[in-house]
């Protein structure tokens, strides 16, 4: 009998699951464990799937968890779920399997074929349980770029760059993260509540305006890790001309703010920008690709 007891998901695991979450992925690049608050504003959505996020106790103490979601069905007809493999805390990796045991048992159950999940290097232990539940590489999904601040440049622009202004610009960018970015009008709420709130983890916040519309947008936020590393989120802009202007502000912020790294992802359409990153002072530090099981 196992000494573990495999839990579905409660409101009440929340906040152990983002201290199990940080712990188990202190040592990851380009990572940080959803906070609870967020997790609860997304696990509170209709059609939410509580069978979906299994957890694993030692006694009352959680030690690991995994979490999945079944995605729409595709035009293959293939039903396909995303799934991350277990976080556990030191000494409990065991949990891993067991967790992994009962996610693909339910999936099974709800019709689900293939499952598909994130790996890679820096996603420490990742490589290492694809290979062992036999995934396969599917496609390319993230590129890190890394740079230390005091290797990159910024160049001179006429193009005004101004802080982020609530009462101004709140409303416009919750649309623009709907229509633009494709997020839920749900989560770009919490997502800008959250960093209008947290001024020391976001300090770098800033927008171009023309005639009163917001035509670029950038973020830089300290590391859960390490205060001195910046990460950048969702970089927006409705020129090629604003690019520049709007990367060269953040990084000079950076600089005033003393930060010492920095490290971005690209992604999807993001990818092509590799080269222009890579002419600031950016160099690709690893890369996260999705790999895929049928069950």
């Amino acid at each position: 009998m196992s000494k573990y007891k495999i839990k579905s998901y409660q409101e009440a695991f929340l906040e152990a699951q983002e201290k199990v979450g940080t712990e188990a992925t202190k040592d990851w690049r380009g990572f940080g464990q959803t906070p609870a608050a967020q997790l609860k504003q997304a696990y509170s959505r209709e059609g939410f799937d509580p069978e979906t996020k299994l957890y694993a106790f030692k006694g009352d103490e959680l030690v690991a968890f995994l979490t999945s979601s079944i995605i729409p069905e595709s035009e293959d007809g293939i039903k396909r779920a995303n799934l991350e493999f277990a976080l556990c805390l030191p000494d409990h990796e065991e949990c891993s399997d067991l967790l992994f045991e009962k996610a693909v048992e339910y999936l099974k159950k709800k019709g689900v074929q293939k499952i598909q999940t994130r790996v890679g290097e820096m996603y420490k232990g990742t490589v290492e349980k694809a290979k062992k539940h036999e995934f396969n590489y599917l496609r390319d999904l993230y590129f890190l770029m890394e740079a230390k601040v005091k290797d990159l440049s910024v160049e001179e622009s006429d193009i005004t760059i101004l802080e982020f202004d609530e009462k101004r610009d709140l409303e416009q960018m919750i649309q623009i993260f709907v229509e633009k970015l494709g997020a839920s009008e749900e989560y770009a709420k919490s997502s800008f509540e959250r960093v209008i709130k947290d001024k020391e983890t976001f300090p770098i916040h800033m927008v171009i305006r023309e005639d009163d519309k917001i035509v670029g947008r950038v973020l830089a936020y300290r590391s859960q890790n390490d205060p001195k590393e910046f990460n950048f989120g969702s970089f927006f802009y409705e020129d090629d001309k604003y690019f520049s202007p709007l990367l060269s502000s953040a990084i000079s912020k950076i600089k005033e703010l003393e930060g010492e790294k920095t490290s971005l992802f690209l992604y999807g359409q993001t990818l092509p920008l590799k080269e222009k990153y890579q002419s600031f002072g950016f160099s690709q530090a690893g890369k996260v690709d999705y790999y895929e099981k049928e069950i």
